[in-house]
């Protein structure tokens, strides 16, 4: 068991100690998996009571849940730092996509949603709860600062962008080594999609049963 996150060194406030607690969750996931992690681990592990611990989280669950999106922010914050000094809104595209499919992996944390045992839990909430569609606002928020027009659409672009890094990360294919030419693939068959269409009003697309009896 690694040194405990609070023992002989009391947070500050319940904000730190939140911290605190969402960092200690994590080491044990990462440790231990999600399924064998217990809340009396994690109270172990961050050096505090059961008590304490269910004071801010009902379950571990819940406590992996707060811990990933803290992280979450982090690396959204640092998404959008990264792609905010290239100067053409294609290329800000672009380098958003190759950054997530570059670092995401590597995260010590952020990597967990790439386990079917953590993702299965946060698969529900994904770009539909208020804090995964705020981690949205934040990595599109350099992207329409060059089109403007483009801020009605932004979560949706987002997300368009977000289920493409996950399927390459997941299956790489011939762009596991080669960065330049996955760069070239997302402009010529991902740019036309989000920024020639994105706008543009369509009619609803009509079922096949509808279709059918016609």
């Amino acid at each position: 068991m690694g040194k405990s996150s609070c023992s002989g060194n009391p947070p500050k406030d319940e904000s730190e100690a939140r911290a605190r607690l969402c960092e200690a969750t994590l080491h044990c996931i990462v440790r231990m998996g999600l399924p064998k992690t217990s809340m009396s681990d994690i109270a172990k592990e961050a050096g505090v009571t059961r008590p304490t611990l269910y004071k801010h989280f009902n379950n571990k669950t819940s406590a992996f849940i707060a811990a990933i999106d803290a992280v979450a922010l982090d690396f959204a914050h640092s998404v959008a730092k990264h792609v905010s000094r290239f100067d053409t809104i294609e290329e800000r595209i672009i380098e958003m996509i190759l950054f997530v499919v570059k670092k995401l992996p590597r995260h010590k944390y952020l990597s967990l949603v790439l386990n079917p045992e953590c993702s299965v839990v946060l698969a529900e909430r994904a770009f539909s709860e208020e804090r995964p569609l705020e981690l949205s606002r934040i990595v599109i928020a350099p992207v329409v600062e060059l089109r403007p027009e483009l801020r009605p659409e932004g979560e949706e672009i987002a997300e368009v962008m977000s289920r493409l890094a996950i399927s390459l990360i997941l299956f790489p294919g011939r762009f596991k080594s080669s960065g330049e030419e996955l760069g070239e693939f997302i402009r010529r068959r991902l740019l036309p999609g989000l920024l020639g269409g994105a706008t543009k009003k369509k009619p609803p697309l009509r079922r096949a049963s509808a279709l059918v009896h016609e």
